[in-house]
């Protein structure tokens, strides 16, 4: 995996929203929630600077409270970054077909849906069991091999990408919009369902160690 972020070698003038940066220190639990989530948004659309700031405080604010909730909503903005890289992912299981498509007269070879990886990409959009794909935006297969050139191709979309499948269910041509997620880590392995737990532990090892390398590249000196 590569590991980008922002260099801090520019300096940025902005300064944090006071009244959420005063309410993260709030006696009241659901004041704080809610300043540590109005933060988040802000900073969402103040990235740059925002997270300057915040990592500037999440070490210098005098209140635990405000240091340690800067450094969630920093936590978050890195998360963000992280699911921008990598490779794009579907989510299903497939068997390669040959079917007929109406309005082309020749057959063509089809991937068939025998799996709906919950919480994916392919669930969110509504793909079915029993689904074909007929294509992926304006291109179709005539040769075999149909699985190979999909699943390398959706891999060379970045996550977040949206794309258009040709889907065919009980006999009705449809196009299906799908927002591609970030593939997971040994999304290849035969027991998904299996070793769930295994791969969640690892997706956030993942994570927890991009975070670590971006503070730590904030650290150093540029």
């Amino acid at each position: 995996m590569a590991w980008l972020w922002a260099s801090s070698a520019v300096s940025w003038s902005i300064e944090l929203p006071a009244v959420p940066l005063s309410n993260l220190k709030s006696e009241a639990f659901p004041k704080r929630e809610r300043a540590q989530a109005e933060l988040l948004a802000w900073a969402r659309g103040h990235l740059e600077p925002a997270m300057d700031e915040l990592f500037r405080y999440s070490k210098v604010a005098d209140d635990p409270e405000v240091r340690e909730r800067c450094l969630a909503v920093l936590r978050a903005l890195v998360d963000d970054e992280y699911q921008k890289w990598g490779e794009g992912y579907i989510g299903i299981r497939m068997l390669e077909e040959i079917a007929n498509v109406p309005g082309d007269p020749n057959p063509r070879s089809v991937i068939r849906v025998i799996q709906v990886v919950p919480d994916t990409a392919a669930q969110q959009a509504g793909l079915q069991l029993n689904d074909l794909i007929t294509g992926l935006g304006d291109l179709v297969w005539r040769e075999g091999g149909v699985m190979l050139l999909f699943s390398e191709k959706i891999r060379q979309f970045k996550p977040n990408t949206k794309i258009t499948l040709k889907v065919l269910r009980n006999g009705n041509l449809m196009d299906l919009e799908v927002t591609l997620g970030k593939r997971p880590l040994f999304a290849d392995n035969l027991f998904l369902d299996a070793r769930q737990v295994d791969l969640e532990a690892a997706e956030k090892a993942a994570r927890d160690t991009y975070f670590r390398r971006w503070l730590e590249a904030r650290k150093s000196p540029q």
